[in-house]
């Protein structure tokens, strides 16, 4: 069993975000949807979310406490907490 601490060194990388989000909209095309909405939650609504359901932060590059995304085939939009 290994300890994990937590850290507050920034491991997003942003730069990841534009083709991920070209990617999702690629796919929501080929299945006939108009848009997606990514919440920064797990499947359980807890907020505090494990690394493994980190959704909005592998999609956007966000890594604050409580946001939304929201992709549409032509634009997206990202709401935060704004603290």
């Amino acid at each position: 069993m290994t300890a994990r601490f937590q850290s507050f060194d920034d491991t997003v990388d942003r730069a990841a975000s534009g083709p991920r989000i070209a990617t999702l909209r690629a796919e929501l095309a080929r299945r006939g949807l108009d848009g997606f909405i990514v919440p920064r939650a797990d499947r359980f609504q807890n907020e505090y979310v494990p690394p493994s359901d980190e959704r909005l932060s592998w999609l956007t590059g966000f890594s604050g406490s409580a946001g939304t995304a929201i992709v549409l085939a032509d634009r997206a939009a990202l709401f935060v907490d704004g603290l």
